[in-house]
């Protein structure tokens, strides 16, 4: 039987749902949440990321203000401005987007985003607090739309199921293995360094994977009916496609995320549900 098609923008649709009502209340209050996005450079794809941010909170009434710092900046401009945002009262979220110029490491200046506006979980204090496990003040939007989606999987509730986590990334896949343990799964992490993705993967009730590797997994991969979150986005030809090739997964799975429209609409919007969540922490009696 072909896999249940986790859709991502339906999924998205019903958060946005949610959010109206949530940002309405605050717009009642005066309060008009805001997200700052300190963006530096001129990457293609994190602009064309923050444009999205700016189209998906819009019709919501979420302000997405771009500040832009030119690629020679150097670590203490981008502190500075972080630093400016943190005492901006009107700003309720800030985000440092990523990848940054080769000359900034993430690890000098992660704990200068403001961690009660650290929308999506770079202040090492929010990533320790994830490691405790569901504790963490504001959850990385992209790990955060994986557990989302598998909320609406076959295999939700995932206590006790075998889980496969591809990429070990601090963005992405080492949060995720994180939310999923906290959840009590059985979790292995794998990476590139990783001397055989097998078994582990076909053992799996749960495969995650976030490389940027078109292709990497493959039906004959796949335990039959596992759930696969594909968090992998790569331009082929013109094409977006992800980590897993979809035709031949979609056949042996149960449930699958599809490249596009699947892990990407819900990070946009809960990036989003983070901001009105530190828009109503920052204006609650």
């Amino acid at each position: 039987m072909p896999a249940r098609i986790l859709d991502g923008k339906a999924v998205a649709a019903e958060l946005r749902a949610e959010l109206l009502s949530r940002i309405l209340a605050l717009r009642e209050r005066g309060t008009h949440p805001k997200l700052a996005v300190v963006l530096v450079g001129e990457d293609e794809a994190s602009a064309a990321y923050v444009h999205t941010l700016e189209r998906t909170g819009a019709p919501l009434g979420i302000e997405v203000r771009v500040e832009r710092l030119q690629r020679s900046a150097q670590r203490e401009s981008v502190r500075e401005r972080l630093a400016a945002l943190d005492a901006d009262a009107s700003v309720h979220g800030v985000m440092l987007q990523q990848p940054l110029p080769g000359h900034l490491s993430i690890r000098a200046i992660a704990d200068a985003v403001p961690h009660d506006k650290d929308v999506d979980g770079t202040n090492p204090v929010n990533q320790g607090n994830l490691a405790f496990g569901n504790c963490a003040l504001f959850v990385p939007a992209t790990p955060a739309a994986v557990m989302l989606l598998l909320q609406r999987s076959p295999h939700w509730p995932i206590r006790g199921r075998a889980a496969v986590m591809i990429g070990r990334s601090v963005v992405v896949g080492a949060p995720v293995a994180l939310l999923m343990l906290a959840e009590d799964a059985t979790v292995t992490v794998l990476h590139k360094a990783s001397r055989a993705l097998q078994p582990y993967v076909r053992m799996a009730d749960i495969v995650g994977t976030a490389t940027g590797v078109p292709g990497l997994r493959r039906a004959d991969d796949i335990a039959p009916g596992a759930t696969v979150i594909d968090v992998g986005t790569t331009l082929v030809n013109g094409k977006l496609v992800g980590d897993v090739d979809f035709a031949s997964v979609a056949e042996i799975a149960g449930a699958l995320t599809p490249v596009p429209g699947g892990v990407g609409p819900v990070t946009n919007v809960a990036l989003l549900r983070n901001v009105v969540l530190a828009a109503e922490r920052m204006t609650q009696p």
